[in-house]
């Protein structure tokens, strides 16, 4: 099914806490065992849902380790799972920094958001690229995602970070509606460039429909997202759809804005990948009431993932 390539279903990983707010790396081998049972091509850690960007740089460092140990002990459909470790920040000099650490840790692949800026700025854009590219030969994950950090990259302009960096081979899409710009980024990159989705799987079907190569998001299961994406790879369209469309309301409800990775971590508790649900202030952790609305969902839906 799986190529060299990234194409498939990679899990993005939450980072995991304990109760007292520090890093429990112990959860790392339960969820990565989690996507490569699921058939993951490989997993993400360190993005936005890992939450990244209130982890320390000494925390940085032991999430991705715990996260390629694990990595190297289960096997995907693929074989080995690959790691793509977020790279993020804002600077320049940070982030190629951040890029050769995760190749000497081993890392498969390196993903990066643009840095936040106050204006538009492509040409300072480019340079935060040019200098990850300089810094690592890992293959490089661009990740569009303005609503985060306010940076909106046309198609033309990732054309010309595909065709100028060697290592920028993959595009991970967050700039909705995301299936119309998938159309534009694959013609403007003459198919030279794989373009993943995210958001949660919410468009994951017309996504793949557009030529999307797969999607990198946390989906808590990612059963679904692989049966999807298997189902359309060998031209069953209508059965991906269906399969899409019966777990589409838990789908939208974990997508909910700002709420949303507490909702996917109490799911992954609840399936045992995760001991607690916590996350670190001040991401807002849901309340009672949306709490019943979650088991309400789950209650009236088959979650037999065997029959997938």
């Amino acid at each position: 099914m799986f190529s060299n390539t990234l194409d498939g279903i990679h899990f993005m990983l939450p980072t995991p806490f304990r109760d007292s707010g520090e890093v429990d790396p112990n959860p790392y081998d339960r969820l990565v065992g989690a996507a490569a049972r699921a058939g993951c091509r490989g997993v993400v850690c360190l993005g936005v849902m890992g939450e990244a960007h209130r982890l320390t740089d000494s925390e940085r460092s032991q999430v991705l380790a715990s996260v390629i140990a694990a990595a190297q002990k289960h096997k995907g459909s693929g074989g080995s799972l690959t790691v793509t470790a977020g790279i993020s920040s804002e600077s320049n000099r940070v982030a190629a920094l951040r890029a050769k650490e995760a190749k000497a840790a081993g890392a498969t692949a390196v993903m990066a958001a643009p840095a936040r800026l106050a204006k538009p700025n492509p040409q300072s854009t480019y340079g935060y690229y040019a200098a990850i590219a300089e810094a690592s030969d890992l293959p490089l994950v661009v990740q569009d995602l303005p609503e985060q950090t306010g940076v909106h990259m046309d198609p033309q302009f990732i054309a010309k970070l595909n065709a100028e960096f060697p290592t920028a081979k993959y595009l991970k899409l967050e700039d909705p509606p995301t299936p119309p710009k998938i159309t534009r980024v694959l013609a403007a990159t003459g198919k030279k460039m794989s373009v993943f989705g995210g958001l949660g799987g919410a468009f994951l079907f017309e996504e793949l429909r557009r030529g999307a190569a797969g999607t990198m998001t946390g989906f808590a299961y990612p059963e679904v997202l692989v049966a999807v994406y298997r189902r359309m790879s060998e031209g069953d369209t209508e059965g991906a759809r269906d399969v899409f469309y019966r777990w589409l309301p838990l789908i939208r409800y974990e997508n909910s804005a700002g709420i949303g990775l507490s909702i996917r971590k109490h799911i992954m508790a609840r399936r045992g990948f995760l001991d607690q649900a916590a996350v670190r202030v001040p991401t807002p952790a849901i309340d009672n009431e949306t709490r019943e609305e979650l088991e309400d969902i789950l209650a009236h839906m088959d979650l037999d993932v065997s029959k997938l």
